[in-house]
C-alpha cells in the first residue's frame, strides 16, 4: 500500500496528458534528451565565444559596427538558447511522468505479488504444522505419500520464488524513485538556468540600446558607423563577385530562367510586412542613412511571442554560404545558377549548411525581429517586390 501512495506522489509532477507511456516512448524520450544536450552544448559555446569577442571590443572606440553585431549576436544566440532551454525543459517533464508512470507499474505489481505471498503465509501460520503429518496419515499407499511430499516442497520453492520476485521488485521500484528524483533536480537546474539567462537578454539588449542611442544621437558615431556600413556592402559584393567566378555555368538565354519566367509569382521569404523598401532609406536599427539592396520584412507577432520564424528559399538553387558577415549578422546566399542569388540576412539561426540543395519553401533559417533579403543578379542588386507574389 505504502509503494500506490509513493506513486500517487511521483505522478503529482507529471504532465496531465503525458498518458500511459511504453518502453519505446521512454527510450525515445532519453533520445531526445540527448539531442537536447547537444544542441544546449553547441549554443553554449557559441555564446561563450561571442561574448569573449565583445569584452575585447569594449575599449575600441572606431569598431561600432563589429560591437553592434556582436550584440546581436548575443541576443539572438540567448534567445536561441532559451528555446532550446525550454524544450529540455519539455522533454524532461515527459521523462518524469513516464519514469512515474514505469514506478507506479512496478508499485501495482508488488502489491499483486504480496497479496498472493500474504495468502500463502496465513495458509501456512494456520496449518504449517500439520499439513506433513496430514499428508502422510491420509495416504493408505507409500507412493502416495511421497507425492504429496513433493507437492508440499513445490509449493515451498514457489514461495521461496515469490519472495525474492518481491526483493527484485522492491530494488527495482526503489532504482526507480532515484531516476525521477535526479530528473527533477536536473529539471529544478534547467528552470533555474532559464531564469540566469533571461537576465543574460535583458542586460545584453540594454548594452545594444545604450549602444544604439549613442550610434543615433552623435553625428561622429552615426558617420563612422555609416563608413563601416558601406564598407561591409562592399565586402558582400566581393564576395558575391568571387562566388560569381567560382561557379562554373552555362548562361541561359534572357527571359529562360525560372525567375524571369515566375516574376511577380515568386513566393514570399516569410510572412509579414514591408518594414524597408528597396532603395535609399534610414536603416531600421542604427538610425544611419543608407542605400538598401534588398527589403526588410518583419513577421507578424502575437503579443507576447517569443518564437522565432523561419525563413524559406524562394526558388531552387544550392547554398553557397552560410555565416557570419559583418553588418548582416546571420547570413545565408542561395546560387540560383543564371546569375540569380538570393540573399537571407539578420537570422537568429541558420538551417542549412554550404553545399546544400534547396527548392522553394525549403527552410533556410529563422528570424525574430526582421529579415533582410536581397535578390541579386551576376552581383547586381534587383528590388524584390516586382518578383514577389502579389498579396
Amino acid at each position: 500500500m505504502m509503494e500506490v501512495v509513493l506513486c500517487w506522489l511521483l505522478l503529482a509532477g507529471a504532465e496531465p496528458d503525458s498518458g500511459l507511456m511504453t518502453a519505446a516512448d521512454t527510450a525515445g524520450i532519453a533520445g531526445q534528451i540527448r539531442e537536447n544536450e547537444t544542441k544546449l552544448g553547441r549554443t553554449r559555446e557559441e555564446l561563450v565565444r561571442v561574448q569573449s569577442e565583445l569584452e575585447k571590443l569594449g575599449g575600441q572606440e572606431s569598431a561600432v559596427l563589429a560591437k553592434v553585431s556582436s550584440y546581436e549576436q548575443e541576443i539572438a544566440l540567448v534567445r536561441r538558447y532559451l528555446r532550446e532551454l525550454n524544450a529540455q525543459t519539455r522533454t524532461r517533464t515527459l521523462q518524469i511522468a513516464a519514469l512515474a508512470t514505469e514506478a507506479c507499474e512496478l508499485a501495482a505489481e508488488m502489491d499483486v505479488r504480496r497479496a498472493v505471498l500474504g495468502r500463502r503465509l496465513v495458509a501456512m501460520y494456520k496449518y504449517g504444522r500439520t499439513l506433513p503429518l496430514e499428508a502422510m496419515l491420509s495416504t493408505r499407499t507409500l507412493p502416495e505419500v511421497f507425492r504429496r511430499m513433493t507437492y508440499l516442497r513445490w509449493f515451498v520453492r514457489q514461495d521461496e520464488q515469490l519472495a525474492r520476485e518481491l526483493a527484485r521488485l522492491a530494488e527495482e521500484l526503489q532504482a526507480k524513485q532515484a531516476e525521477v528524483a535526479g530528473a527533477r533536480e536536473n529539471l529544478a537546474r534547467l528552470e533555474e538556468e532559464q531564469r540566469q539567462h533571461e537576465t543574460v537578454l535583458e542586460t545584453a539588449r540594454a548594452g545594444a540600446a545604450t549602444l544604439l542611442r549613442k550610434v543615433r544621437s552623435e553625428k561622429s558615431e552615426r558617420e563612422r558607423l555609416a563608413a563601416e556600413l558601406e564598407q561591409s556592402a562592399r565586402g558582400l559584393r566581393a564576395l558575391l563577385d568571387e562566388l560569381e567566378r567560382r561557379r562554373e555555368h552555362a548562361r541561359m538565354p534572357a527571359g529562360q530562367h525560372f525567375f524571369e519566367l515566375n516574376r511577380g509569382r515568386l513566393p514570399w521569404p516569410v510572412a509579414g510586412r514591408v518594414a524597408t523598401g528597396f532603395g535609399a532609406k534610414v536603416h531600421p536599427r542604427y538610425g544611419t542613412r543608407t542605400t538598401s539592396l534588398g527589403i526588410d520584412i518583419s513577421p507578424p507577432r502575437a503579443a507576447g511571442a517569443v518564437q522565432a520564424v523561419e525563413a524559406a528559399a524562394v526558388g531552387a538553387g544550392r547554398v553557397v554560404y552560410a555565416d557570419q558577415f559583418m553588418g548582416y549578422g546571420n547570413l545565408v546566399i542561395v546560387d540560383h545558377e543564371g546569375g540569380f542569388f538570393t540573399l537571407y540576412a539578420n537570422l537568429t539561426e541558420m538551417m542549412v549548411k554550404v553545399g546544400e540543395p534547396v527548392v522553394a519553401g525549403t527552410p533556410v533559417g529563422r528570424v525574430d525581429d526582421y529579415l533582410h533579403f536581397e535578390l541579386r543578379r551576376e552581383g547586381k542588386p534587383l528590388d524584390p517586390i516586382p518578383w514577389l507574389a502579389k498579396r
